[in-house]
């Protein structure tokens, strides 16, 4: 594998880290095709018996339609921004702000504030079955099984639960869902990274973080990821030519080379559980990925250590929040297989 040409060190600091709940984001939930083709989310994991031991079933409203790259740059940008500011326990609802703050976070202009509320309405209008065990704060398993919609949109001038007059937009959780977020591990990404991201490539990010931070924590030259596993959780086309695999991911791996979060890729060919023509993606973490592996260690160790004048509840908290890196191996480990 060769490595390719890694970004200057000024183009990967500072590392602007954002906390995102560590379980559903793993599953997909939006269509990332610019096409706009309709696409079927659908992950289910059978147990030896034969009974669905895990799934993860998403629709979509057919008034507003499949949530897009718009709808996941809201979820991923402005509303898991909300939630780390806030931080936990939730309230029952937030703030978001104004249509037009909205729409310029997630860069396509104040004025195109109809696109921006159609989106919104399809992320509160997409149902999920879901049927998930995970590990909390506590590091202890919980069991998760329901249907729901994640929230609901109050926008500005409607009538909050309260019965005030909404002066923004405003989020109203379900409590399923509220629940998950409250107990659910988090992990740090890099909200500057995300944020210069075509869709595609930030949830191939979101994913592949996973094993990039386990090779460069066990010093592996590599991290390993499924072609099949990539396109199942990204909701993406599988090809099963080799060429037209490598166009489409070529796109994906190429503003990672750029910035140096990746130093080099390499595909080795396998086979999946029906032993259907697969490949292994293999990676080089690049100075990106290694600088914020540091990052997050520096943090995580400065955690551990309960800091002066500061209540331990709350030190108590941030360690609970840092516990997400020694179970990480875990969670990649599944990641990849969750459907065998």
């Amino acid at each position: 594998m060769k490595a390719q040409p890694s970004a200057p060190a000024a183009q990967i600091l500072p590392f602007n880290s954002i906390r995102v709940e560590a379980e559903f984001s793993k599953y997909p939930l939006h269509n990332l095709d610019k096409s706009g083709k309709a696409v079927e989310i659908q992950i289910v994991q059978h147990n030896e018996k034969g009974e669905v031991a895990m799934q993860w079933l998403v629709s979509h409203s057919s008034r507003y339609g499949q949530p897009g790259p718009l709808a996941y740059k809201i979820d991923t940008l402005v509303i898991n921004r909300r939630l780390d500011e806030i931080g936990r326990p939730l309230p029952k609802w937030i703030g978001l702000g104004s249509l037009r703050q909205i729409a310029a976070e997630v860069g396509v202009g104040e004025k195109n504030t109809t696109a921006v509320k159609k989106a919104l309405r399809q992320n509160a209008h997409t149902g999920i079955t879901a049927k998930l065990v995970y590990r909390d704060t506590q590091r202890q398993e919980q069991k998760f099984e329901g249907d729901f919609h994640r929230y609901s949109i109050v926008f500005t001038g409607e009538t909050l639960p309260d019965g005030r007059t909404a002066d923004a937009v405003y989020l109203i959780f379900n409590d399923l869902y509220r629940k998950v977020l409250n107990s659910a591990l988090t992990r740090p990404l890099d909200y500057d990274y995300l944020k210069e991201l075509p869709p595609t490539a930030q949830r191939f990010y979101e994913i592949v973080s996973y094993q990039i931070f386990a090779a460069l924590k066990h010093r592996l030259p590599q991290a390993k990821l499924r072609y099949s596993k990539w396109c199942l959780y990204a909701a993406r086309k599988r090809y099963v030519e080799r060429k037209k695999m490598r166009d489409q991911m070529r796109k994906i791996h190429r503003p990672h080379l750029e910035s140096g979060y990746l130093a080099g890729v390499d595909y080795q060919e396998s086979a999946d559980e029906e032993g259907r023509v697969d490949w292994y993606m293999c990676y080089i973490p690049g100075p990106k990925a290694l600088a914020e592996y540091q990052s997050f260690n520096h943090k995580q160790k400065k955690a551990r250590k309960e800091p002066k004048g500061v209540e331990r509840s709350e030190a108590e908290r941030e360690f609970q929040r840092s516990l997400v890196w020694e179970i990480i191996e875990d969670t990649l480990t599944k990641l990849p297989d969750i459907s065998s």
